[in-house]
């Protein structure tokens, strides 16, 4: 087996093709040797090196008469005498026209049907072998479709895992709904056992009074039968001694009687019998009154709409957002109010008004109502609702102090007990009437370093100290408004009597053997942030910034 020898040009890429082209002129050379026909002249390989064009068996797929690459029909390969390959049409056609020379080397052949010719498996199998190395190549990924890949197969687990968590999330938000939903029951049905418990001994008691009353009936059934009989014997007698013996007993009867009445007015009713049967009745009733319905038997379909959240679903069959859940701050109810998307809304005049809903040290804050529009998106509860939550006896609001447009603290302020100040101060504070001391000044500190300092605010007519018009009216001085001078005193700046007696003023000292008149509350935390307001060095940049209630739990 022979070899090209010294070829012009090679191609240095080691390209599947000039691989594929090389294959097949060592096959070439193996079936000239094999079959015993005459070699051919050697050729010279190049990859489009050619300043004339392209090289005739660079493309050996191909048929070199028909330029069609072969297949396994009508076009196979045949390999000729002279050792050269061409389609089967292509032979085919030579024959017919009686001139049968290589279109190559120009040898004349001679056949009668292209069938005289062998099939060159060895082509056809090495053109299955380029087709898949070309398949391989151009299916081979680069290093930057690999790095997408990668990239996309990475950013699918992390959606995968983000949901994962999500899912876990909100199975953990059920799963504390459900725990609160058990535990409810749970105290239901303790209630329930003790006002069924309470039946069941309101029943023996009146099982017992009844068989007294019943035994005590029978006698005096009983007594009416002796005094009817011992009148007919009265009537009948006709003897002194008879008449005098029957008169007897006759008086031992009456005695009987009368005593067996006073003991039936003694002992019925027994007090405790009817008492706890008409107490007993009354909680039953107003227990079952607020059974409207058997659950689950509305004929209402549910429809949970389109809702991909476990919670949004759970919220669609039973609403956090009421009262209820709000006073017992629920996880869910918690988690709602932490996203800062709950507020109360008060209608007035046709106009709406709201105020938020927050958290803060695990007590329910009720901000002040503000002309102000509500989002759709957030939760709303009636304002009015809320307010009756509120006990007048001892009510806890707060004054959210700031300058330089933040917030630098919070003074609570205990109001102690309903009298008119502490009722108007309350209203103030919650924006109830329309007035609100959020965004009013304060107007300034008197007594500055003494025992008599205190800081005063509250115009939220003219922030300047000019107005502050009573809310209530009719306030006058009352003994409840003495108190001893101590820091932290909350009181009316100018006397309940005054067209100003909204505004107010908070001590920040203790003063020894001293009392402060028309007080009304107290500061229960937050007296350094009345004493950092004190001290401020421009008083008048000093503001309200937000106001409202705690609302008891």
């Amino acid at each position: 087996m022979s070899y090209p020898v010294a070829p012009r040009r090679l191609c240095l890429n080691e390209c599947a093709k000039c691989s594929f082209l090389l294959v097949s002129l060592l096959l070439r050379e193996s079936l000239t040797t094999h079959l015993g026909f005459e070699k051919s002249e050697k050729v010279v390989f190049s990859h489009n090196l050619y300043a004339g064009g392209q090289d005739k068996d660079d493309n050996p797929e191909e048929c070199n008469v028909c330029v069609t690459n072969y297949d396994r029909g009508k076009r196979r390969p045949r390999t000729l005498p002279c050792g050269h390959t061409f389609c089967s049409l292509c032979l085919a056609d030579m024959i017919k026209k009686s001139h049968l020379s290589c279109p190559s080397c120009r040898v004349e052949h001679k056949a009668k049907s292209p069938t005289q010719f062998p099939i060159s498996y060895a082509m056809e199998a090495v053109i299955r072998k380029l087709k898949i190395l070309q398949l391989t190549a151009a299916s081979a990924p680069t290093p930057t479709e690999d790095l997408l890949l990668l990239q996309e197969k990475e950013e699918n687990i992390n959606n995968l895992i983000s949901g994962l968590q999500k899912t876990l999330s909100q199975m953990k938000k059920y799963e504390s709904q459900l725990l609160d939903w058990k535990c409810q029951h749970e105290d239901l049905q303790a209630k329930i056992d003790i006002l069924t418990e309470q039946n069941k001994a309101a029943l023996k008691l009146l099982e017992g009074e009844l068989s007294i009353l019943l035994y005590q009936q029978k006698k005096g059934e009983e007594g009416i039968k002796r005094l009817q009989a011992m009148q007919e014997s009265l009537v009948s007698a006709n003897t002194s001694h008879k008449t005098v013996s029957d008169l007897d007993d006759h008086d031992g009867c009456n005695v009987k009687t009368e005593e067996w009445i006073q003991n039936c007015q003694k002992i019925f009713p027994d007090v405790n019998t009817v008492h706890t049967s008409v107490k007993v009745r009354e909680n039953t009733k107003r227990a079952l009154e607020m059974i409207t319905e058997t659950p689950g038997d509305d004929g209402t379909a549910v429809s949970l709409g389109d809702s991909t959240s476990i919670m949004e679903k759970v919220n669609q069959l039973a609403p956090i957002l009421n009262v209820e859940n709000l006073r017992r701050l629920t996880d869910p109810m918690k988690a709602l109010l932490e996203s800062g998307k709950v507020v109360a809304i008060k209608e007035d005049g046709g106009r709406l008004r709201s105020s938020r809903i927050s958290v803060q040290r695990g007590k329910l804050h009720l901000h002040t109502l503000l002309d102000q529009p509500t989002p759709v998106q957030d939760n709303t509860l009636e304002h009015d609702a809320l307010a009756d939550l509120i006990h007048p006896s001892s009510t806890l609001v707060f004054l959210d102090f700031g300058w330089a447009g933040s917030t630098r603290g919070r003074v609570y302020i205990r109001l102690r007990p309903e009298t008119g100040l502490s009722k108007q101060f309350r209203l103030v504070c919650m924006g109830q009437r329309g007035p609100t001391y959020a965004n009013t000044r304060v107007l300034g500190v008197w007594n500055k370093g003494t025992e008599f300092e205190m800081v005063g605010g509250g115009d939220y007519d003219y922030n300047d100290g000019q107005g502050g018009t009573p809310l209530l009216q009719g306030l006058t001085n009352r003994v409840e408004y003495r108190r001893p001078a101590r820091a932290g005193i909350v009181r009316a700046l100018h006397g309940p009597e005054s067209n100003k007696s909204v505004q107010y003023c908070i001590t920040t000292r203790d003063c020894v053997n001293r009392d402060w008149y028309w007080a009304f509350g107290h500061v229960e935390s937050g007296l350094d942030v009345v004493q950092a307001v004190a001290n401020h060095k421009c008083i008048k940049e000093v503001t309200v910034m937000d106001c409202g209630i705690v609302l008891p739990l």
